[in-house]
Protein backbone atom coordinates (compact mmCIF):
# COMPACT_ATOMS: atom_id res chain seq x y z
CA UNK A 1 0.00 0.00 0.00
CA UNK A 2 1.21 3.64 -1.07
CA UNK A 3 1.12 6.35 0.98
CA UNK A 4 1.41 10.45 0.62
CA UNK A 5 4.25 12.39 -0.22
CA UNK A 6 4.66 14.60 3.15
CA UNK A 7 4.08 17.96 1.20
CA UNK A 8 3.28 21.39 2.69
CA UNK A 9 -0.28 21.21 1.52
CA UNK A 10 -1.42 24.48 2.40
CA UNK A 11 1.58 25.72 0.11
CA UNK A 12 0.49 23.52 -2.68
CA UNK A 13 -3.17 24.32 -2.25
CA UNK A 14 -1.97 28.34 -2.98
CA UNK A 15 0.78 27.54 -6.13
CA UNK A 16 -2.18 25.28 -7.80
CA UNK A 17 -5.14 28.06 -7.21
CA UNK A 18 -2.64 30.52 -9.17
CA UNK A 19 -1.73 27.89 -11.35
CA UNK A 20 -5.16 27.04 -13.33
CA UNK A 21 -5.75 30.63 -13.27
CA UNK A 22 -2.42 31.37 -14.93
CA UNK A 23 -2.15 28.69 -16.84
CA UNK A 24 -1.75 29.97 -20.79
CA UNK A 25 0.85 32.15 -19.03
CA UNK A 26 2.52 29.43 -17.31
CA UNK A 27 2.68 27.42 -20.78
CA UNK A 28 4.39 30.23 -22.42
CA UNK A 29 6.51 30.74 -20.13
CA UNK A 30 7.71 27.03 -20.06
CA UNK A 31 7.77 26.67 -23.96
CA UNK A 32 10.17 29.72 -23.88
CA UNK A 33 12.65 28.39 -21.31
CA UNK A 34 12.75 25.15 -22.93
CA UNK A 35 13.89 27.00 -26.26
CA UNK A 36 16.37 28.99 -23.73
CA UNK A 37 18.35 26.49 -22.33
CA UNK A 38 18.01 24.62 -25.88
CA UNK A 39 19.89 27.61 -27.35
CA UNK A 40 22.55 26.66 -24.86
CA UNK A 41 23.04 23.43 -26.00
CA UNK A 42 20.97 21.67 -23.25
CA UNK A 43 18.01 18.88 -23.87
CA UNK A 44 15.54 19.57 -21.31
CA UNK A 45 12.72 16.50 -20.14
CA UNK A 46 9.36 17.88 -21.61
CA UNK A 47 5.37 16.95 -21.22
CA UNK A 48 5.30 14.54 -18.64
CA UNK A 49 8.92 14.66 -18.05
CA UNK A 50 8.80 18.50 -16.41
CA UNK A 51 6.96 19.45 -13.61
CA UNK A 52 5.58 23.19 -13.42
CA UNK A 53 5.17 23.23 -9.57
CA UNK A 54 8.17 22.49 -7.16
CA UNK A 55 8.14 19.60 -4.66
CA UNK A 56 7.43 21.86 -1.74
CA UNK A 57 9.24 18.90 1.21
CA UNK A 58 9.94 20.43 4.89
CA UNK A 59 12.98 21.69 5.30
CA UNK A 60 13.60 20.14 8.85
CA UNK A 61 13.41 16.37 7.52
CA UNK A 62 15.47 17.18 4.59
CA UNK A 63 18.08 18.36 7.44
CA UNK A 64 17.79 15.50 10.08
CA UNK A 65 17.95 12.69 6.43
CA UNK A 66 21.08 14.51 5.73
CA UNK A 67 22.46 14.32 9.25
CA UNK A 68 21.67 10.93 9.72
CA UNK A 69 22.99 9.51 6.58
CA UNK A 70 25.95 10.80 7.36
CA UNK A 71 26.14 9.42 10.87
CA UNK A 72 25.68 6.12 8.77
CA UNK A 73 28.72 6.81 6.52
CA UNK A 74 30.77 7.86 9.02
CA UNK A 75 29.86 4.03 10.89
CA UNK A 76 30.31 2.28 7.75
CA UNK A 77 33.68 4.09 6.98
CA UNK A 78 34.41 3.22 10.43
CA UNK A 79 33.74 -0.43 9.36
CA UNK A 80 35.46 -0.38 6.38
CA UNK A 81 38.51 0.84 8.15
CA UNK A 82 38.53 -1.85 11.26
CA UNK A 83 38.38 -4.29 8.78
CA UNK A 84 40.20 -3.47 5.84
CA UNK A 85 44.30 -5.13 6.17
CA UNK A 86 42.54 -8.04 7.50
CA UNK A 87 42.82 -10.77 4.75
CA UNK A 88 39.20 -12.27 3.83
CA UNK A 89 37.08 -9.56 6.33
CA UNK A 90 36.37 -6.77 3.91
CA UNK A 91 35.24 -9.15 1.60
CA UNK A 92 32.93 -11.37 3.67
CA UNK A 93 31.24 -8.01 4.48
CA UNK A 94 31.19 -6.25 1.48
CA UNK A 95 31.10 -9.24 -1.47
CA UNK A 96 32.42 -6.55 -4.37
CA UNK A 97 35.35 -8.06 -5.68
CA UNK A 98 37.96 -10.59 -4.69
CA UNK A 99 40.85 -8.51 -6.14
CA UNK A 100 39.48 -5.26 -4.38
CA UNK A 101 42.01 -5.09 -1.80
CA UNK A 102 44.61 -5.99 -4.13
CA UNK A 103 43.66 -3.31 -7.16
CA UNK A 104 42.25 -0.25 -4.26
CA UNK A 105 44.18 0.97 -1.73
CA UNK A 106 40.94 0.77 0.55
CA UNK A 107 42.60 2.28 3.88
CA UNK A 108 44.25 5.04 2.17
CA UNK A 109 40.84 5.74 0.60
CA UNK A 110 38.51 5.67 3.61
CA UNK A 111 41.16 8.00 5.38
CA UNK A 112 40.77 10.72 2.95
CA UNK A 113 39.19 13.61 3.63
CA UNK A 114 37.08 13.00 0.39
CA UNK A 115 35.32 9.93 1.21
CA UNK A 116 32.48 11.57 3.02
CA UNK A 117 32.48 14.73 0.81
CA UNK A 118 29.66 14.16 -1.30
CA UNK A 119 26.93 11.89 -1.85
CA UNK A 120 23.37 11.68 -3.50
CA UNK A 121 21.56 8.97 -2.00
CA UNK A 122 18.14 7.80 -3.40
CA UNK A 123 14.95 6.85 -0.70
CA UNK A 124 11.56 7.37 0.16
CA UNK A 125 10.20 9.99 1.74
CA UNK A 126 7.12 9.18 4.06
CA UNK A 127 5.00 11.46 6.77
CA UNK A 128 6.92 9.33 9.30
CA UNK A 129 9.91 7.80 7.98
CA UNK A 130 12.80 7.75 5.01
CA UNK A 131 13.99 4.63 3.93
CA UNK A 132 17.10 4.53 2.22
CA UNK A 133 17.54 2.36 -0.58
CA UNK A 134 20.84 3.25 -2.58
CA UNK A 135 23.69 4.95 -0.99
CA UNK A 136 25.10 6.44 -4.56
CA UNK A 137 29.36 7.41 -3.18
CA UNK A 138 28.44 10.77 -5.30
CA UNK A 139 30.51 9.83 -8.46
CA UNK A 140 27.63 9.70 -10.93
CA UNK A 141 26.61 12.97 -9.32
CA UNK A 142 27.71 15.67 -11.72
CA UNK A 143 24.71 14.84 -14.19
CA UNK A 144 21.79 15.46 -11.99
CA UNK A 145 23.83 18.57 -10.25
CA UNK A 146 23.60 20.21 -13.97
CA UNK A 147 20.09 19.30 -14.87
CA UNK A 148 19.45 21.02 -11.07
CA UNK A 149 20.51 24.17 -12.39
CA UNK A 150 18.05 24.33 -14.95
CA UNK A 151 15.52 23.55 -12.73
CA UNK A 152 16.99 26.43 -10.80
CA UNK A 153 16.79 28.70 -13.82
CA UNK A 154 12.85 27.71 -14.55
CA UNK A 155 11.86 28.75 -10.96
CA UNK A 156 13.86 31.71 -10.64
CA UNK A 157 10.97 33.38 -12.98
CA UNK A 158 7.90 31.26 -12.53
CA UNK A 159 5.01 33.11 -13.30
CA UNK A 160 3.25 31.70 -10.27
CA UNK A 161 6.53 32.05 -8.11
CA UNK A 162 6.80 35.69 -9.09
CA UNK A 163 3.23 36.25 -7.66
CA UNK A 164 3.78 34.13 -4.56
CA UNK A 165 6.68 35.77 -3.72
CA UNK A 166 9.00 33.12 -2.63
CA UNK A 167 12.52 33.27 -2.27
CA UNK A 168 13.74 31.05 -4.82
CA UNK A 169 17.44 31.23 -3.48
CA UNK A 170 16.56 30.68 -0.14
CA UNK A 171 14.21 27.44 -1.18
CA UNK A 172 15.96 26.38 -3.74
CA UNK A 173 19.05 24.20 -3.10
CA UNK A 174 21.56 24.56 -5.70
CA UNK A 175 24.03 21.13 -5.47
CA UNK A 176 26.24 22.19 -8.17
CA UNK A 177 27.96 25.34 -6.72
CA UNK A 178 28.50 23.52 -3.88
CA UNK A 179 30.21 20.44 -5.60
CA UNK A 180 31.78 23.06 -7.39
CA UNK A 181 32.98 24.30 -4.10
CA UNK A 182 34.03 20.80 -2.86
CA UNK A 183 36.13 20.86 -6.22
CA UNK A 184 38.30 24.10 -5.31
CA UNK A 185 38.40 23.08 -1.79
CA UNK A 186 40.46 20.12 -2.52
CA UNK A 187 42.32 21.15 -6.09
CA UNK A 188 46.03 22.49 -5.67
CA UNK A 189 46.11 25.85 -3.77
CA UNK A 190 46.66 27.59 -7.49
CA UNK A 191 44.75 30.50 -9.36
CA UNK A 192 42.80 28.92 -11.65
CA UNK A 193 43.36 24.93 -10.93
CA UNK A 194 42.79 22.22 -13.85
CA UNK A 195 40.66 19.84 -13.20
CA UNK A 196 40.28 16.13 -14.50
CA UNK A 197 36.46 15.27 -15.30
CA UNK A 198 37.55 11.88 -15.45
CA UNK A 199 35.60 8.11 -16.85
CA UNK A 200 36.53 5.46 -17.54
CA UNK A 201 36.95 4.98 -21.45
CA UNK A 202 34.23 1.77 -21.53
CA UNK A 203 31.82 4.05 -18.99
CA UNK A 204 32.23 6.98 -21.59
CA UNK A 205 30.93 4.52 -24.01
CA UNK A 206 28.26 3.60 -22.40
CA UNK A 207 27.12 7.36 -21.87
CA UNK A 208 26.89 7.97 -25.44
CA UNK A 209 24.21 5.47 -25.43
CA UNK A 210 22.50 7.39 -22.84
CA UNK A 211 19.63 9.84 -23.66
CA UNK A 212 21.04 13.22 -24.93
CA UNK A 213 20.06 15.17 -22.51
CA UNK A 214 22.98 13.63 -20.30
CA UNK A 215 25.88 14.62 -22.23
CA UNK A 216 24.70 17.45 -22.87
CA UNK A 217 24.31 18.00 -18.68
CA UNK A 218 27.80 16.69 -18.11
CA UNK A 219 29.24 19.36 -20.78
CA UNK A 220 27.03 21.95 -19.21
CA UNK A 221 29.02 21.60 -15.95
CA UNK A 222 31.99 21.01 -16.59
CA UNK A 223 31.81 24.70 -18.19
CA UNK A 224 30.31 25.68 -15.18
CA UNK A 225 33.44 24.39 -13.26
CA UNK A 226 35.01 26.72 -15.98
CA UNK A 227 32.87 30.17 -15.23
CA UNK A 228 33.58 29.07 -11.64
CA UNK A 229 37.46 29.72 -12.41
CA UNK A 230 38.24 25.90 -12.66
CA UNK A 231 39.84 24.59 -15.89
CA UNK A 232 38.00 21.53 -16.71
CA UNK A 233 38.97 19.19 -18.74
CA UNK A 234 36.49 15.97 -19.72
CA UNK A 235 38.59 13.15 -19.75
CA UNK A 236 39.59 9.29 -19.51
CA UNK A 237 42.21 6.96 -17.88
CA UNK A 238 43.93 7.29 -21.10
CA UNK A 239 44.83 11.20 -21.22
CA UNK A 240 46.44 11.79 -17.77
CA UNK A 241 49.50 9.93 -16.65
CA UNK A 242 52.55 10.71 -14.41
CA UNK A 243 56.02 12.31 -14.57
CA UNK A 244 58.90 11.23 -13.87
CA UNK A 245 58.73 12.87 -10.04
CA UNK A 246 55.07 10.70 -10.08
CA UNK A 247 52.93 13.70 -10.31
CA UNK A 248 49.48 13.80 -12.42
CA UNK A 249 49.31 15.48 -15.59
CA UNK A 250 47.47 15.21 -18.71
CA UNK A 251 48.79 13.79 -21.52
CA UNK A 252 48.12 15.93 -24.39
CA UNK A 253 49.98 18.96 -23.15
CA UNK A 254 51.96 18.01 -20.14
CA UNK A 255 49.97 20.52 -17.98
CA UNK A 256 49.91 19.43 -14.12
CA UNK A 257 46.52 17.95 -13.11
CA UNK A 258 45.17 19.78 -9.79
CA UNK A 259 42.58 17.91 -9.12
CA UNK A 260 41.34 14.82 -9.98
CA UNK A 261 37.61 13.83 -10.10
CA UNK A 262 35.99 10.58 -11.57
CA UNK A 263 32.56 11.44 -12.54
CA UNK A 264 30.91 8.45 -13.29
CA UNK A 265 30.81 5.12 -11.27
CA UNK A 266 34.25 3.72 -12.06
CA UNK A 267 33.30 -0.19 -10.68
CA UNK A 268 35.08 -0.49 -14.39
CA UNK A 269 38.39 -0.02 -13.07
CA UNK A 270 37.54 -3.65 -11.61
CA UNK A 271 37.22 -5.17 -15.08
CA UNK A 272 40.97 -5.30 -15.46
CA UNK A 273 42.23 -5.48 -11.89
CA UNK A 274 45.83 -6.26 -12.83
CA UNK A 275 46.06 -3.06 -14.40
CA UNK A 276 45.35 -1.16 -11.01
CA UNK A 277 47.46 -3.59 -8.88
CA UNK A 278 51.17 -2.21 -7.07
CA UNK A 279 53.15 -1.64 -11.20
CA UNK A 280 50.29 -1.57 -12.94
CA UNK A 281 49.68 0.82 -15.65
CA UNK A 282 46.42 2.40 -13.91
CA UNK A 283 47.57 1.56 -10.24
CA UNK A 284 47.97 5.74 -9.41
CA UNK A 285 44.27 5.73 -9.62
CA UNK A 286 42.99 3.38 -7.25
CA UNK A 287 45.18 5.89 -4.59
CA UNK A 288 43.41 9.11 -2.31
CA UNK A 289 46.26 10.93 -3.64
CA UNK A 290 48.42 10.76 -6.56
CA UNK A 291 51.64 13.24 -5.48
CA UNK A 292 50.28 16.42 -4.65
CA UNK A 293 47.20 16.10 -6.26
CA UNK A 294 43.89 15.11 -4.57
CA UNK A 295 40.93 12.33 -5.92
CA UNK A 296 37.36 13.13 -4.83
CA UNK A 297 36.07 10.84 -4.73
CA UNK A 298 38.78 7.78 -4.22
CA UNK A 299 37.49 4.53 -6.05
CA UNK A 300 37.54 2.88 -2.38
CA UNK A 301 34.26 4.43 -2.09
CA UNK A 302 32.91 1.99 -4.61
CA UNK A 303 32.29 0.10 -1.39
CA UNK A 304 29.43 2.68 -0.38
CA UNK A 305 27.44 0.95 -2.30
CA UNK A 306 23.74 -1.00 -2.18
CA UNK A 307 25.56 -4.10 -1.22
CA UNK A 308 26.41 -2.23 2.48
CA UNK A 309 23.32 -1.50 3.14
CA UNK A 310 23.19 -5.49 5.49
CA UNK A 311 26.06 -3.95 7.15
CA UNK A 312 24.34 -0.60 7.98
CA UNK A 313 21.40 -2.56 9.11
CA UNK A 314 23.94 -4.67 11.11
CA UNK A 315 25.42 -1.37 12.52
CA UNK A 316 22.04 -0.22 13.77
CA UNK A 317 22.05 3.47 11.92
CA UNK A 318 18.42 4.31 12.57
CA UNK A 319 17.54 7.50 13.60
CA UNK A 320 14.79 9.37 14.75
CA UNK A 321 13.74 12.60 15.42
CA UNK A 322 12.24 13.80 18.77
CA UNK A 323 8.44 13.69 16.90
CA UNK A 324 9.26 10.49 16.28
CA UNK A 325 10.26 10.75 12.46
CA UNK A 326 12.68 8.05 12.05
CA UNK A 327 15.65 7.53 9.40
CA UNK A 328 15.74 3.80 8.23
CA UNK A 329 17.85 1.56 6.30
CA UNK A 330 15.56 0.03 4.18
CA UNK A 331 15.67 -4.39 4.95
CA UNK A 332 18.57 -5.71 2.67
CA UNK A 333 20.28 -8.86 2.40
CA UNK A 334 22.42 -10.97 0.59
CA UNK A 335 19.99 -14.23 -0.70
CA UNK A 336 23.39 -16.39 -1.20
CA UNK A 337 23.75 -16.07 2.55
CA UNK A 338 20.22 -16.78 3.17
CA UNK A 339 19.01 -19.72 5.49
CA UNK A 340 15.76 -19.77 3.69
CA UNK A 341 15.86 -18.46 0.10
CA UNK A 342 13.13 -20.09 -0.91
CA UNK A 343 11.12 -17.40 0.78
CA UNK A 344 11.78 -14.89 -1.83
CA UNK A 345 9.71 -17.02 -4.46
CA UNK A 346 6.89 -18.25 -1.97
CA UNK A 347 7.00 -14.35 -1.72
CA UNK A 348 7.33 -12.22 -4.90
CA UNK A 349 5.28 -9.10 -4.28
CA UNK A 350 7.21 -8.55 -1.25
CA UNK A 351 11.30 -8.42 -2.26
CA UNK A 352 13.33 -6.68 -5.24
CA UNK A 353 16.20 -8.13 -5.99
CA UNK A 354 19.47 -5.87 -7.53
CA UNK A 355 22.92 -6.37 -8.48
CA UNK A 356 25.30 -4.74 -6.15
CA UNK A 357 28.58 -2.98 -6.07
CA UNK A 358 28.96 -3.64 -10.18
CA UNK A 359 26.72 -2.93 -13.01
CA UNK A 360 22.27 -2.50 -12.45
CA UNK A 361 20.34 -5.64 -12.89
CA UNK A 362 17.15 -4.79 -10.96
CA UNK A 363 13.99 -6.99 -10.73
CA UNK A 364 10.70 -5.92 -8.62
CA UNK A 365 8.47 -9.21 -7.64
CA UNK A 366 5.36 -7.68 -8.20
CA UNK A 367 6.33 -6.19 -11.84
CA UNK A 368 7.87 -9.70 -12.86
CA UNK A 369 6.03 -12.81 -14.40
CA UNK A 370 6.74 -15.87 -12.48
CA UNK A 371 9.24 -17.24 -14.89
CA UNK A 372 11.41 -13.66 -14.91
CA UNK A 373 11.39 -13.70 -11.02
CA UNK A 374 12.57 -17.15 -10.81
CA UNK A 375 15.25 -16.35 -13.01
CA UNK A 376 15.93 -13.20 -11.27
CA UNK A 377 16.19 -15.63 -7.84
CA UNK A 378 18.35 -18.14 -9.22
CA UNK A 379 20.99 -15.55 -10.25
CA UNK A 380 20.90 -13.79 -6.97
CA UNK A 381 21.19 -17.34 -5.02
CA UNK A 382 24.04 -18.35 -6.64
CA UNK A 383 26.38 -14.79 -7.01
CA UNK A 384 27.58 -13.01 -3.85
CA UNK A 385 27.11 -9.91 -5.30
CA UNK A 386 23.24 -9.35 -5.89
CA UNK A 387 21.05 -8.11 -2.70
CA UNK A 388 17.52 -8.48 -2.11
CA UNK A 389 15.92 -5.93 -0.59
CA UNK A 390 12.32 -5.80 1.13
CA UNK A 391 9.45 -4.40 -1.53
CA UNK A 392 8.15 -0.22 -0.50
CA UNK A 393 5.55 0.99 -2.18
CA UNK A 394 7.07 4.25 -3.43
CA UNK A 395 5.02 7.10 -2.05
CA UNK A 396 2.29 9.14 -4.15
CA UNK A 397 1.42 12.50 -4.95
CA UNK A 398 0.08 14.53 -7.74
CA UNK A 399 2.22 16.21 -10.42
CA UNK A 400 0.96 19.04 -12.71
CA UNK A 401 2.66 18.33 -16.20
CA UNK A 402 1.66 19.89 -19.54
CA UNK A 403 0.89 16.35 -20.63
CA UNK A 404 1.76 17.11 -24.36
CA UNK A 405 3.17 20.52 -24.12
CA UNK A 406 -0.28 22.23 -24.58
CA UNK A 407 -2.56 20.92 -21.60
CA UNK A 408 -2.03 20.78 -18.10
CA UNK A 409 -2.99 17.69 -15.84
CA UNK A 410 -2.55 16.41 -12.26
CA UNK A 411 -0.59 13.36 -12.87
CA UNK A 412 -1.10 10.89 -10.19
CA UNK A 413 2.46 10.08 -9.74
CA UNK A 414 5.08 7.59 -7.35
CA UNK A 415 8.14 9.83 -6.38
CA UNK A 416 11.67 9.07 -5.16
CA UNK A 417 13.64 11.15 -3.41
CA UNK A 418 17.46 11.96 -4.22
CA UNK A 419 19.17 14.06 -1.98
CA UNK A 420 22.56 16.25 -2.80
CA UNK A 421 24.45 15.88 0.42
CA UNK A 422 27.68 17.75 1.36
CA UNK A 423 29.67 16.41 4.37
CA UNK A 424 26.62 16.23 6.05
CA UNK A 425 24.84 19.41 5.02
CA UNK A 426 21.63 19.30 3.20
CA UNK A 427 22.11 20.47 -0.37
CA UNK A 428 19.51 20.47 -2.23
CA UNK A 429 17.15 17.62 -3.75
CA UNK A 430 15.46 15.60 -7.07
CA UNK A 431 12.42 13.92 -7.13
CA UNK A 432 12.17 11.43 -9.62
CA UNK A 433 8.59 10.57 -10.87
CA UNK A 434 6.76 8.19 -13.04
CA UNK A 435 2.82 7.86 -13.49
CA UNK A 436 1.49 6.38 -10.62
CA UNK A 437 2.14 2.00 -10.60
CA UNK A 438 3.35 -0.67 -8.72
CA UNK A 439 7.09 -1.84 -9.48
CA UNK A 440 8.51 1.35 -10.76
CA UNK A 441 12.50 1.58 -11.17
CA UNK A 442 13.52 4.80 -11.86
CA UNK A 443 16.91 4.32 -13.09
CA UNK A 444 15.13 2.43 -16.24
CA UNK A 445 13.33 5.54 -17.33
CA UNK A 446 9.74 3.96 -16.71
CA UNK A 447 7.51 5.21 -19.39
CA UNK A 448 6.11 9.50 -18.33
CA UNK A 449 9.28 9.42 -16.36
CA UNK A 450 10.66 13.03 -15.25
CA UNK A 451 12.53 14.63 -12.73
CA UNK A 452 11.86 17.99 -10.99
CA UNK A 453 13.71 19.47 -7.64
CA UNK A 454 12.43 20.18 -4.11
CA UNK A 455 11.86 23.33 -2.11
CA UNK A 456 12.63 23.17 1.80
CA UNK A 457 10.33 24.50 3.14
Amino acid sequence: MSHPLPQNWELVRQFDRLLLAHVSEVRDYTHAFHRRWEARGVTTMRGTGWTVRPFLLPAARLDFIAAAFHAAMTALQNAIRHAAGRRGELARLLPFHEDFEDAIDVLDGVWSPGFLSHFRPDGFLFEDRFVLSEINYGNGIIVSCGYTEAAADYWRHHPVILRLGWDVERLHRRPLPWLIHIARRFARPVRRPRVALLAHSEEWKTMKGYPQRVLDQVNFARDEFIRAGLRARLCTEQDVGLDRQGQLHFEADGAPVDLLMFITVGTTFLDRPELMRAGGALAHLGRARIGDTWVLKPLAGLLADKGALPLLNALGCTQQMADGFRFEIAATEFPCRSPDPERYLRDPDGWVVKRAFDGKDTHVGVACDDARWRDAVHRARQAPDYVAQRYVSLPRTDVPVFVDEQHLEFVPSRVELSSFLYDGAFGGAGGRHARDAEGLIMTDFPDDYGYSTVFSV
